[in-house]
């Protein structure tokens, strides 16, 4: 009888073991391939011969006569880390605004933007614009910007990112084990990513803090007789499809907005389906936006201001076209249409 149980256990064993081991096997044996290195980020950042900060050109103050001057405020998705300054949805929305042949009048956007603020850090930024003469005030918000940060903090946080170690017991030794610890931890990573801005938002102590910088940035705004507008960008470290687990964030900052009556426009449909490693800064590295995400922004928020008449009539580039695909340009087609609310 023990014989009889003795050997059913080691043909359970055996039925187990025997994949585990041709699994091991398999993963000792098929080579490694780590994906080829590339870098297209610039090797030289070029800035002007006048330049104050590394964000913008040095502007004037007061604003010269004639002039209708954009304030963007914002973080490190407005400053623009590893891009050239002028690549930024700030100086494109500027360099378009200036491409109609004889403009009513000339146009300035400025970038305020600061990597890691908040918008609790962005209230003095505001106050800052308004008094360099700002005629319209563009607040870039991301979905980090209710963090509870000091008044000039220095780095971004990034409590949910863990490494896994892997030189030690069972890690050390064995490649499966090592693929399905990697598979738990990145799906725990994962978990864990959404769960800290879902709890930004739905915490007092960082929500109530985020709503009263916008509600003094408004009530600044009134006082100084400027309008203010939002643009809200989706979070580029998860795919903007319909899996995208923070659309009820966007809502309850867009709710927060119209009870200000700040209009808004979100960018989570401008993105929507495009693959991340196309707007990520650096793929799988840095999840800031890119070149093509900065240029898709600028689009969308200029047509969308000119809709909201938030910037003077006729300010657009009157000359637009709906293809270009060759050095003959056909004049007036596709103007576009103002992007949803």
């Amino acid at each position: 009888m023990l014989k009889k149980i003795f050997s059913t256990a080691m043909f359970i064993c055996l039925g187990i073991l025997a994949p585990l081991l041709l699994l091991e096997l398999v993963f000792r044996l098929v080579p490694t391939v780590a994906p080829a290195k590339w870098d297209d980020r610039p090797s030289t950042y070029f800035l002007p011969a006048d330049a104050v900060r590394s964000a913008d050109f040095r502007y004037q103050s007061p604003k010269p006569a004639g002039t209708f001057r954009i304030a963007v405020v914002g973080d490190s998705f407005t400053f623009g880390p590893f891009l050239q300054f002028d690549d930024t949805f700030v100086k494109r929305m500027e360099r378009w605004l200036a491409l109609n042949a004889a403009p009513s009048r000339k146009f300035e956007v400025l970038n305020y933007g600061v990597p890691s603020y908040s918008t609790s850090n962005e209230v003095d930024l505001v106050s800052k614009a308004l008094a360099e003469g700002a005629d319209l005030i563009l607040l870039q918000i991301t979905l980090n910007d209710a963090e509870a940060k000091p008044l000039r903090p220095e780095g971004t946080i990034t409590a949910f990112e863990k490494n896994l170690d892997l030189s030690s017991g069972l890690l050390k030794h064995s490649k499966l084990a090592q693929f399905i610890a990697l598979r738990l931890h990145n799906r725990a990573s994962r978990l864990d990513y959404e769960h800290y801005y879902e709890e930004l938002f739905s915490n007092w102590r960082t929500f109530g803090p985020f709503k009263d910088a916008l509600r003094r940035i408004e009530q600044n705004c009134r006082t100084a007789g400027v309008p203010v507008a939002a643009v809200v960008f989706p979070l580029f470290g998860h795919p903007v499809d319909l899996s995208y687990p923070f659309a009820d964030i966007h809502r309850k900052i867009a709710d927060t907005l119209s009870g200000l009556r700040i209009p808004m426009l979100d960018l989570l449909e401008a993105y929507r389906g495009v693959p991340i490693e196309r707007m990520q800064v650096i793929p799988g590295v840095d999840r800031h936006p890119n070149e093509i995400a900065h240029r898709i922004a600028a689009e969308h928020i200029l047509i969308w201001l000119d809709s909201k008449q938030l910037i003077p009539s006729g300010s657009l580039p009157a000359n637009r076209v709906a293809q270009r695909i060759g050095i003959q340009p056909q004049h007036n087609e596709g103007a576009g249409a103002a992007p949803a609310d």
